[in-house]
């Protein structure tokens, strides 16, 4: 683990479903977040485009760290598959990314996501390219 500070992200869906970046480093991020009914389908279940939108927020994250606070780098999703493979047992999911490859224009990550009990819930795979912080900022 790194000496980063963890922090709940407040921007947008991330700030929305409650968030919270807990490492992040260098071709890597860490983020958890408490279920809560806001996560949930009507089956009560943890919905799909709940970690679907916890793997797009890491798996985005580790390709993008800066160490400078002032400055930012930007990307969009090109691409994500994701496996589901079992039900949360516990009360938090944490989803792990890494960078598997980066280019010039595009890096390729990889993401799992566990409950807080261990249990494997989901994996991932995912394409981004890097873009102007601003681009989608209008």
């Amino acid at each position: 683990m790194s000496d980063f500070t963890a922090r709940d992200l407040t921007e947008g869906l991330n700030g929305f479903l409650g968030f919270r970046l807990t490492d992040w480093r260098d071709g890597f991020a860490e983020i958890s977040v408490d279920i809560a009914d806001v996560h949930k389908n009507r089956q009560g279940g943890v919905h799909g485009g709940t970690m679907a939108s916890l793997i797009d927020a890491a798996t985005g994250f580790c390709g993008i760290f800066e160490p400078d606070p002032e400055k930012r780098r930007g990307n969009v999703t090109v691409s994500l598959t994701t496996t589901f493979v079992g039900r949360p047992k516990g009360k938090t999911l944490i989803c792990t990314a890494r960078v598997v490859k980066a280019g010039r224009r595009l890096y390729f990550s990889a993401a799992e996501v566990k409950d807080d009990l261990g249990n494997l819930i989901a994996t991932a795979d995912a394409v981004y390219a890097y873009t102007d912080v601003n681009a989608q900022r209008k």
